[in-house]
């Protein structure tokens, strides 16, 4: 298989079946939805032009959510948790010329795994994250004596999950009129003008276009303004995101906020004298992950969401313009397909097995001399 001048070469790789759905930093990109699980389908080969020393070839998969923060106090003391949704190992076969040694040649399998959509979506940050990797490890393969280490490919699956059902025209329409409720906020500025603020629902989606309803009052009656007109200079549309980590044993709690989206509307306000009430809707485009993490709440990581209105109030015989605020909560969550369009890859199909019961079908056949792409480490 190698000839003589063939360099001493090992490599290792794990590709992870995601078609060409590829996501942040060109990961694999698998989308996960509430009625369905989601399958997860890895090969790793690896090849050795000569005979190794090592004890084998070990395939780990692990969803987990990890945090590190140092001390509010001593800030040489570090805090760390994980929590483990999730997590499998296989063997790679292998021939072994004797033992502690892998025997020369080109060695594949194919792994599976099936994922809890009601795991938390992938995260990233300096105080923690959520990350969903695949690791295959020679063991113990570098080093000399006891001191040998194993030597790892690792390569992470970007999964996002979404809470949106399947959306099936004139069957599920009761379901979609309570979940689409709109959430309004309604405030008064210095008990003088009211004013709100409100979304289509409390649910949004990353990229998802949201009609956002502004309404503004006339003066009140009963105020020291009544009979002006409220000019509205400019506004601003944020999405705050806040983060907050936990550690083991420690009540401290570090938490981090981020304006996530910023967006700002300085024309098109309505002048409809003193009298009359406005409102106006602005569609505001969501970013997308991993600008925005999605909405999660575990163990040892929480991630919410609020939407902010900011207003700039012009009002007669003042120099300075006065601020305006509301803000509603919000859940943010992954898109999905419709069910006429094909399912993402990675996604789970059910179909009928011709008994009662629904099963998926099985993982699909792959070549082992195929050339794959995936993470390569050569020595």
């Amino acid at each position: 298989m190698f000839s003589k001048s063939t360099p001493k070469v090992r490599n290792m790789t794990i590709h992870v079946q995601t078609g060409a759905t590829i996501g942040p930093k060109g990961l694999p990109l698998v989308y996960g939805n509430p009625d369905s699980l989601t399958i997860l389908n890895a090969v790793i080969n690896f090849e050795t032009s000569h005979d190794c020393k090592a004890k084998g070839v070990e395939i780990l998969f692990k969803a987990a959510t990890h945090t590190q923060f140092s001390d509010a106090t001593v800030p040489s003391l570090l805090h760390e948790a994980e929590q483990i949704f999730y997590s499998k190992q296989w063997e790679l076969e292998v021939t072994k010329p004797r033992p502690g040694v892998v025997g020369k040649g080109v060695y594949a399998r194919q792994v599976s795994v099936v994922l809890d959509p009601s795991f938390p979506s992938s995260c990233h940050n300096v105080f923690g994250s959520m990350r969903y990797i695949f690791e295959a490890r020679l063991k113990g393969a570098k080093g000399f004596g006891i001191a040998r280490i194993d030597w790892t490919v690792q390569q992470e699956v970007w999964v996002l999950n979404s809470t949106l059902p399947f959306i099936y025209p004139g069957v599920n329409d009761y379901y979609l009129e309570e979940e689409s409720i709109p959430v309004a906020q309604f405030e008064r500025w210095n008990d003088a003008l009211p004013f709100s603020l409100t979304v289509p629902s409390q649910t949004l989606y990353t990229g998802q276009v949201v009609p956002v309803k502004v309404a503004l009052e006339p003066f009140l009656a009963s105020s020291a303004l009544a009979g002006q007109e409220p000019a509205i200079l400019c506004a601003t549309f944020i999405l705050l995101e806040t983060r907050l980590f936990r550690a083991r044993f420690v009540p401290e709690v570090r938490e981090s906020m981020q304006k996530v989206m910023s967006i700002g509307v300085n024309t098109g306000w309505p002048r409809t004298g003193a009298t009359t009430g406005w409102e106006r809707v602005i569609n505001i485009s969501l970013p997308l992950s991993p600008s925005v993490s999605l909405s999660t709440k575990s163990r040892f990581l929480d991630i919410s969401h609020t939407f902010v209105l900011m207003m700039d109030l012009q009002v007669a015989g003042r120099s300075k313009p006065e601020k305006l605020r509301t803000q509603v909560s919000v859940q943010i969550t992954a898109p999905r397909s419709m069910p006429s369009e094909p399912p993402l890859y990675g996604e789970m199909v059910l179909y009928d097995d011709g008994g009662d019961g629904l099963m998926a079908p099985p993982p699909p056949g792959f070549d082992s001399d195929e050339e794959l792409p995936g993470y390569v480490r050569y020595e």
